[in-house]
């Protein structure tokens, strides 16, 4: 398949960027590369490029060193507002799915631009990770390398979240990544595997706990705000049970139950509480669901509407979401009850993006606290 103009036109464009974002990735982070020899940065031919997904910025980084620079497969929030939207689609190669759901139309494109001779990147957990661990796969991806029939290079990213974690709101000095580059399955083997077989591999090869390799690396990452922003993940305080107590300032937090103190020091580690990260404090909290479907909570937000159609993002203006058993309620700019059993297909995306479809509208309520607690408050899948 031949390529098209705006191909052509992305490829110069890409070409002509590189060396700004080399020097633009430089200042991001000290980057350290490990390549399998079987993986060749400079090949010609189509293959699909797998990563964990650890931060925002190694959407960048992984493909950085690629000659042949992939597609990405990203959300179509990114779709909706600029700049992120001049760039996902006059210079940058990135094909649009929408979060958590199958799309006929995101397949039909990335069978074209392999076609056409393109590598495809994607990061199966199609959200950076909110607590240092590698999160949930989705299957569909699993039965798209099947039908792809292409070689499989996985890519493991190492220290971006204790660099520029999801939930952080203040800054942190030193960022530091590494990106340990494998053929993890080869069109050969790929065709004689199962789809389990297949899914086994990959979650294998992309599987990273954060605070694991700090034990090891110990990369500090000194900051004045170093807790701030927990209150978005964390809804449970491990020593009084209570829900979304926790409260945050500087590098400390607090439970205002129990008024139990903790710290976050410079390697990412959490001191004098129950856990010391958030991977073990988030499995924790996962017992906690039912109680935290009971409870009521509440927060300010700005609410818009996304056309799927268009990428228009409308705004509505600020609103005041509650969580109350079964229901979500709105006042402010938009008075409304809906039905947690009516929502389809809910999301956090960024840091509190909220998305959800509801009666034929995609809501897109960006929460100011909380984001973790509204997610889970109604879906089990994440």
């Amino acid at each position: 398949m031949k390529k098209k103009f705006r191909d052509i036109q992305q490829d110069i464009l890409l070409n002509l960027a590189r060396p700004l974002v080399y020097i633009w990735m430089w200042f991001d982070a000290k980057r350290k590369v490990h390549r399998d020899p079987l993986y060749k940065f400079c090949r010609k031919e189509p293959y699909i490029l797998l990563a964990n997904h650890t931060y925002l910025f190694d959407v960048v980084h992984v493909p950085l060193r690629t000659w042949k620079v992939p597609f990405i497969i990203a959300s179509q929030t990114l779709f909706t507002k600029q700049p992120t939207k001049f760039l996902v689609t006059q210079v940058a190669h990135v094909i649009s799915k929408a979060k958590g759901r199958s799309d006929t139309a995101t397949m039909m494109n990335i069978f074209n631009v392999v076609k056409k001779g393109y590598p495809i990147l994607i990061f199966p957990e199609g959200d950076t990770t909110f607590y240092g661990e590698t999160g949930y796969v989705e299957n569909t991806t699993m039965k798209l390398i099947k039908k792809l029939k292409l070689d499989v290079v996985t890519c493991n990213v190492r220290g971006g979240y204790s660099s520029r974690p999801r939930w952080g709101t203040g800054k942190r000095s030193r960022h530091f990544i590494e990106l340990y580059y494998k053929m993890s399955i080869t069109k050969e083997a790929l065709a004689e595997m199962s789809l389990e077989q297949v899914t086994e591999i990959v979650n294998k090869e992309l599987y990273h706990n954060e605070y694991e390799y700090q034990r090891k690396a110990m990369v500090p990452h000194r900051g004045k705000q170093l807790a701030e922003g927990l209150e978005n993940v964390i809804y449970v305080c491990p020593h009084c049970q209570a829900i979304n107590s926790i409260k945050t300032h500087g590098n400390t937090f607090h439970c205002s139950s129990c008024n139990k103190e903790g710290r976050i020091d410079e390697y990412g580690f959490i001191h004098d509480f129950v856990f010391d990260n958030l991977v073990d404090w988030n499995k924790y909290q996962l017992g906690f669901t039912d109680k935290l479907r009971e409870s009521e909570f509440e927060t300010g937000a700005l609410l818009s509407y996304m056309d799927i159609q268009t990428y228009e993002q409308n705004e509505v203006g600020r609103v005041n979401v509650k969580h109350k058993k079964g229901e979500l309620i709105f006042s402010g700019a938009l008075e409304k009850t809906i039905p947690i059993s009516e929502i389809t297909n809910p999301t956090i995306t960024l840091r509190r993006d909220f998305g959800f479809y509801h009666d034929n509208l995609h809501y897109l309520v960006k929460l100011d606290n909380s984001s973790a607690a509204f997610l889970r408050s109604v879906q089990n899948k994440y």
